[in-house]
């Protein structure tokens, strides 16, 4: 592959995950990475300038797996008897909120660079912060 190839290519990717984006939670794992998967897509269709084409599928899509991501979430914390269960779930339900609110916002000015860098700072957050506090309750339970 040529080396100008490739560049454009890896400016098609909005968030690298790594290792240090890891759990160690097989499932939580796996699904953060189609989380950010599915905002990358959102990156690549912005920066090709096809994003009104596909953004309302993307969004859809992002939001229920999001869904699924925080119930299979939220049943290992309670599984796992994760002490702030709670306080995570009202992470959850203001992430909800703050997604409807955007989407009405983007439907209004069009803007796709606002939810990317909503979404990369949430799910960065997220995952590196307050994920990272039930991680050794719930690798108990899973490993």
């Amino acid at each position: 592959m040529k080396e100008g190839k490739a560049d454009n290519m890896r400016k098609s990717i909005y968030i690298i995950w790594n290792k240090s984006n890891e759990l160690g939670i097989p499932i939580i794992d796996e699904q953060h990475r189609g989380i950010i998967s599915s905002i990358n897509s959102l990156y690549y269709y912005t920066q090709s300038g096809q994003a009104d084409e596909i953004i309302e599928s993307i969004i859809v899509i992002l939001q229920e797996y999001v869904n699924i991501h925080f119930r299979t979430e939220e049943a290992l914390l309670e599984e796992s008897g994760y002490p702030d269960v709670e306080k995570h779930k009202i992470l959850h339900s203001e992430f909800v909120a703050d997604i409807e609110k955007l989407g009405r916002r983007l439907e209004k000015d069009g803007d796709s660079n606002i939810v990317l860098r909503f979404l990369k700072e949430w799910w960065l957050g997220h995952i590196n912060v307050e994920d990272r506090k039930y991680a050794p309750c719930v690798r108990k339970i899973v490993t």
